[in-house]
C-alpha cells in the first residue's frame, strides 16, 4: 500500500536545476550540447509554467525518438538568409527548437528593419508547446506567430481512424508595463 500523498517526501527543485538535469539525460542520450541546452529550457520552461503535458512528461517521447533514429539529436540547423524578410531553416532531421535559436538573431534583425519576418523551418521534429518559441520575441518588442502543421492524429466522434490533426498556433504581444501576452493553443 501506497503512503498518502501529504506523508511523501518531496523535493522541490529550482529551475535551474531542473534544466541542469533535463540537460545531462539529454546529453546521456546522444544529443550534441547545443541541442541538450535548447531542449532543456524548452521542457524546463513548459514545467515551471504549469504545462506538465511539455514538461518533464515529454522527455520519454523525446528519448524514444533519439533511441528510434526518428530525430537526430546531433542535427546542426543550416539557416538561409533568402530574402529582405525572409529566412528558411533546414532542421536536418532534427528538432524544431534548436532551429529556432539557430535563426533567432537573425529573424529579430529582419524584423526591425523590415517590419516584418518569416521563419520557414523544414525537416523538422517538434514535440514542444509553442509559446516558449513566440514568447521571447514579445520580451524583444515585437508580436510572432507560429503555426506548425500536423499529421492526422485526432479521430472524430463516431469515426475509426484519425482524420484531422492538432495544427497548433501561437501568438505572443508585447505589453507596456507587464508580461507579454501569450496565446498557445492546439
Amino acid at each position: 500500500m501506497s503512503a498518502p500523498r501529504d506523508s511523501l517526501d518531496l523535493h522541490h527543485v529550482t529551475f535551474t536545476e531542473l534544466a541542469e538535469v533535463l540537460r545531462q539525460i539529454f546529453l546521456r542520450h546522444g544529443t550534441s550540447p547545443e541541442v541538450a541546452q535548447v531542449l532543456s529550457q524548452n521542457c524546463a520552461s513548459a514545467q515551471r509554467d504549469g504545462s506538465h503535458s511539455h514538461g518533464i512528461f515529454r522527455i520519454p517521447g523525446y528519448l524514444s525518438s533519439l533511441a528510434s533514429g526518428w530525430v537526430d539529436g546531433k542535427a546542426v540547423p543550416v539557416v538561409e538568409d533568402v530574402g529582405a524578410a525572409f529566412i528558411r531553416v533546414d532542421a536536418a532531421n532534427g528538432f524544431a527548437q534548436p532551429a529556432l535559436a539557430a535563426a533567432q538573431p537573425l529573424l529579430i534583425e529582419k524584423a526591425r528593419s523590415a517590419g516584418i519576418a518569416i521563419l520557414a523551418i523544414r525537416s523538422s521534429h517538434h514535440f514542444a508547446a509553442l509559446w516558449p518559441d513566440v514568447e521571447p520575441f514579445a520580451a524583444q518588442g515585437l508580436v510572432a506567430l507560429s503555426v506548425v502543421n500536423s499529421m492526422t492524429c485526432v479521430v472524430p466522434h463516431g469515426a475509426q481512424k484519425p482524420l484531422f490533426g492538432t495544427n497548433p498556433i501561437a501568438f505572443a504581444a508585447p505589453r507596456a508595463g507587464g508580461d507579454p501576452l501569450v496565446f498557445d493553443l492546439a
